[in-house]
């Protein structure tokens, strides 16, 4: 599909630039600046440089805007900007960085109340990588113009670099491919209110894309997905297995958490199963039968799903006023150990987000009022078995071997090789301790008999 070049004069922004915040390792929490609602969701992009962009809506008064906030790739939060001031009403963003290294942002709103106000639907705004300047496309992004209610903005890139917006209200749930309002919206059907809280994965090997949702329909109610195209749905929706218990569940407040996998096929979904409250988190493929992972988490809440590199899937919720991220694999079958973090600042968690792929998770939790960023680092796995006076360690990444990794014990460093195993020859006798480390991991321990 041929790209659409925007020609129409633009309203630029200046960026109002504050301070920066002050940043912390893996560990500490850190405010974003401004004060959110308690299901406020934010969009999250990193560019070729490593640094995450955060965009988010807050309150100006009487009015809304849309705040721009920077993470370096070490996880300290910098200055914070206003991308798109003074509008009427703004719905929780979705960011997306584009095959140029740019950055667009699709949001449901209205820029004014005046009759001859044309940004009073679905909108998009561009920057440049480094995000210093915003640029409002002129108009709608889409047909529809009930997207302007919609709670939250969905949007991914197609294979071929099209963005794709998604939105959901009474009329039904919408989506469209690209940035041109004169092109047709595609539209999942429902038999009666409501369908909520769209998102989109596009599988990076076959090019399909996935718009997931929650519906309150009272005959089909649940997680749904459903292949979509340019030309609208393919197909009919998908209920996740296992989402219904007793023909109930748990909804999320915020996007549907569905994505696809860097360098790897499949589109995944995770979600709760059980009801009135969390039994177990499933990470469901959503081109396959049954979940791909099935995690014990009794009492969960606002389990979200990020990508990682080499087909990997940062899963992340809170329990108990604890958050929990845990990595996959790289078939996505298995899970490391989790990492357990104190809740940030009223330690309440309304919502969660993240965006893991550099490596790490930089998680974003909301409060009930105001965001909060910790990066996280994925846990190293060491075992040692002895045979003799000989202990082969090995270092595991999510059951994956992990080359390269620091091995201490028995007063010598070792180094693993491709298959994550370093061999401590001449073992002193009793009990053997061994630290495993790796930069970009978190680091593990244990002892040999």
């Amino acid at each position: 599909m041929k790209r659409r070049v925007l020609v129409a004069v633009a309203v630029v922004l200046a960026a109002v630039t504050a301070m920066p915040a002050a940043g912390g390792p893996p560990g500490q929490w850190t405010r974003l600046p401004g004060t959110v609602v308690n299901f406020a969701q934010p969009g999250l992009a990193r560019t070729s440089d490593g640094v995450l962009h955060v965009v988010y809506t807050r309150k100006a008064g009487t009015k809304s805007e849309l705040a721009h906030a920077t993470v370096s790739a070490v996880g300290s939060v910098g200055s914070t900007s206003v991308a798109l001031g003074n509008w009427a009403s703004m719905s929780h963003p979705d960011l997306l960085r584009m095959p140029d290294g740019s950055l667009r942002v699709f949001f449901g709103g209205i820029r004014s109340t005046s009759p001859g106000e044309t940004n009073n639907a679905m909108n998009t705004a561009t920057a440049p990588a480094s995000g210093a300047q915003w640029t409002l496309q002129p108009g709608r992004a889409a047909q529809a113009l009930y997207a302007y209610a919609t709670s939250y903005a969905g949007a991914a890139l197609a294979k071929n670099g099209t963005p794709i917006s998604s939105w959901a209200g009474s009329p039904g749930l919408g989506f469209h491919y690209g940035i041109d309002p004169s092109t047709p919206d595609g539209k999942i059907p429902q038999s009666s209110c409501c369908l909520y809280h769209p998102d989109i994965g596009v599988d990076s090997a076959s090019g399909q894309a996935w718009v997931g949702f929650t519906s309150n329909e009272k005959a089909t109610p649940g997680f749904f997905v459903n292949p979509i195209g340019p030309g609208g749905a393919e197909g009919g929706r998908k209920l996740a297995p296992g989402a219904l218990t007793g023909g109930d569940f748990v909804q999320p407040i915020g996007r549907t958490p569905i994505t696809g996998r860097i360098g790897a096929a499949g589109v995944f979904l995770a979600y709760g199963q059980g009801y009135p409250t969390i039994k177990k988190l499933a990470v469901w493929r959503t081109d396959t039968a049954k979940p791909q992972l099935l995690l014990n988490a009794p009492g969960a809440k606002h389990v979200a799903i990020a990508a990682a590199p080499e087909g990997r899937l940062w899963v992340m919720w809170d329990l108990g006023g604890k958050v929990y991220a845990t990595r996959t694999n790289h078939a996505a079958t298995r899970v490391g150990p989790a990492t357990t973090i104190g809740a940030a600042g009223s330690k309440s968690v309304y919502e969660l987000d993240g965006e893991g792929s550099a490596g790490p998770l930089d998680l974003i939790a909301n409060d009930g009022q105001g965001l909060w960023h910790q990066q996280v680092w994925p846990k190293l796995q060491v075992s040692g078995k002895r045979a003799g006076k000989t202990i082969v360690f090995t270092v595991a990444d999510a059951g994956d071997p992990v080359a390269g990794a620091t091995v201490k014990a028995g007063g010598k460093t070792l180094k693993t090789a491709a298959n994550g195993r370093a061999v401590l020859a001449k073992a002193p006798s009793g009990r053997v301790k061994a630290s495993a480390t790796k930069a970009g991991y978190a680091a593990a321990s244990t002892t040999v008999r």
